[in-house]
């Protein structure tokens, strides 16, 4: 009788142990490892492409308004020239007249004229001075034009439009008298030849009026 229980409880053991549903082996119990990988995106950089940038003066532009600060055929019919010598590209460092120094101009152009006769001429030049003013430049000059050579001659009324002007006289065989006009970053150098300084003097003082007028407006 005793056995008969003994048997009993292990078959009750057995049974509880197979219903559980649950396998017998103690790693199923365990607690998975959890396992992560993590991908860095590739870097990159980028570098922007350098720039650069000009600081030469524009020629043309340069010349253009060179250009526009000479006078014309126009500006000088009635005081008696005519067109003589074609406009050239021309560039000036100093004033034949005391070595009268005018710096180092960007660029610079000549033209001509001649008067009822050949012994009478009017030379006209203009300089751009982009770096500088035109004024500058005469102040320059003007100190230098003390010598024996230049007398000054002091025109009335004053040329107007312009920022500064200066002119003189010079003697000899083929006396001449120069005027020197400066606006903005314009210079412009207007001289007459002829037989008599009379003349000269009476013929510079009509040029400065349409050249100082032509200066102004080139709005330099």
């Amino acid at each position: 009788m005793r056995r008969a229980h003994v048997v009993a409880g292990i078959g009750i053991l057995v049974l509880t142990a197979s219903c559980s549903g649950k396998p017998n082996d103690l790693r199923h119990y365990a607690d998975p490892v959890a396992t992560t990988t993590s991908t860095a995106a590739p870097s990159t950089t980028h570098s922007a492409a350098p720039t650069t940038t000009s600081s030469a003066p524009d020629t043309a532009a340069l010349a253009a308004s060179v250009t526009t600060g000479l006078m014309v055929d126009a500006s000088v019919i009635d005081i008696g020239f005519h067109p003589n010598v074609p406009q050239k590209a021309t560039v000036l460092s100093q004033l034949p007249a005391c070595s009268a120094p005018l710096g180092t101009p960007a660029a610079g152009a000549q033209t001509g004229w001649v008067g009822a006769s050949s012994v009478t001429t009017l030379t006209e030049y203009v300089a751009v001075y982009p770096k500088t003013t035109a004024a500058q430049v005469l102040t320059a000059a003007k100190a230098a034009l003390t010598c024996s050579q230049a007398t000054k001659y002091a025109l009335t009324p004053v040329p107007a439009g312009v920022d500064a002007s200066y002119s003189w006289c010079e003697k000899g065989a083929q006396p001449s008298c120069t005027v020197l006009l400066a606006k903005g970053h314009l210079l412009a150098r207007a001289q007459v030849v002829t037989t008599m300084e009379a003349k000269a003097q009476n013929l510079i003082k009509d040029v400065s009026v349409p050249a100082a007028a032509k200066l102004a407006a080139s709005g330099s």
